[in-house]
């Protein structure tokens, strides 16, 4: 048996326990409910924020992210990124098909069929600007020594500095089970100085104008048409699929 087919086994021996074991709660446990979410986007009418996740199972899933409401990120063992857009661009983008770009990231003390380092293809969507990562909306389980059983977590938008959107934790609710009373964090704003982005403005292509005998030329101006705000992704791979398109991506081959 290969070495190949050895980590094949061992990897997948490793998938199967833990989504067989996903659903049990840890020992001397109990449940933490959690909430992360935007609270001032209404504040700023021009920004579109968009959650992106990946995961074993489903590939990618993307949507727009609404006010005050708690964010997703489908299955638990998925990680969310947070990405952002101007309402103008937005118009542009479909969630469901969205261009992405890949790069490749070495997967540590994995080698492919010829020994050198393995590789492997993570994709992120080419028209977003990314803006925070690793976001974590599942509370998950917490030992029973520890009291918390729920939190909220808002971010806010700050505002613009140096060209980049700022965003910061500006609030944080804890509850508990002991009859101890909630906690509330309040943080404060950080500095910012209101430096907006600047987008370079494409130069249409002259088109020559027939009616004018070629002597002068116009500049037809194009407006993109608005399309409604697609629903979250629905599941883009089966789990099987997945997993094969995983280990051949793993061994330089195309899903």
């Amino acid at each position: 048996m290969t070495k190949n087919m050895i980590l094949i086994i061992a990897v997948i021996g490793i998938l199967m326990i833990n989504f067989a074991s996903a659903d049990v709660p840890p020992e001397n446990s109990h449940p933490l409910s959690r909430c992360v979410k935007f609270v001032n986007l209404n504040n700023f009418s021009d920004v579109v924020l968009i959650g992106y996740y990946t995961g074993p199972t489903i590939g990618w899933g993307a949507y727009q992210i609404e006010n005050d409401k708690c964010l997703d990120k489908g299955y638990k063992f998925n990680t969310l990124y947070i990405y952002w857009t101007t309402k103008e661009k937005f118009h542009s983008i479909n969630l469901v098909d969205l261009k992405l770009v890949s790069k490749k990231v070495a997967l540590n003390g994995a080698n492919d069929d010829k020994g050198n380092q393995a590789y492997i293809d993570v994709y992120s969507p080419a028209d977003l600007i990314l803006l925070l990562e690793n976001i974590e909306p599942y509370g998950g389980y917490v030992n029973e020594n520890n009291p918390l059983i729920n939190e909220t977590i808002e971010y806010s938008i700050a505002g613009y500095s140096d060209g980049k959107l700022v965003v910061y934790i500006s609030k944080r609710t804890s509850e508990y089970n002991n009859g101890q009373s909630a906690k509330v964090e309040t943080f404060e704003k950080p500095n910012i100085n209101n430096q907006e982005p600047v987008y370079p403005t494409p130069t249409p292509e002259p088109t020559q104008n027939p009616n004018i005998n070629n002597k002068e030329s116009i500049y037809p101006a194009s407006t993109p048409e608005p399309t409604q705000n697609p629903e979250p992704l629905q599941v883009k791979k089966g789990f099987w699929n997945s997993i094969s398109c995983f280990f051949k991506k793993l061994f330089g081959r195309s899903c």
